[in-house]
């Protein structure tokens, strides 16, 4: 049985892709102090799978708070 691993893809348009948010919606919440952790390789920016989940964590936490 053969098992293919897909890389995730650490970018901003992959993150982008993955939360069905566009590039522009990214960089309002960026701007807003509400977009994930990011990190520089050379002078391209990647946010990490810890990052993104932390995010996503975040973000379900606002949501619950909110709700309650």
């Amino acid at each position: 049985m053969d098992t293919e691993v897909v890389a995730r893809d650490p970018s901003i348009d992959g993150f982008c892709r993955r939360m069905h948010l566009s590039r522009s919606s990214y960089y309002n919440l960026r701007a807003s102090g509400f977009g994930p952790r990011e990190f520089k390789v050379g002078k391209l920016v990647r946010i990490s799978a810890e990052a993104e989940a932390e995010w996503v964590r975040e973000r379900e936490a606002a949501r619950n708070d909110r709700a309650a």
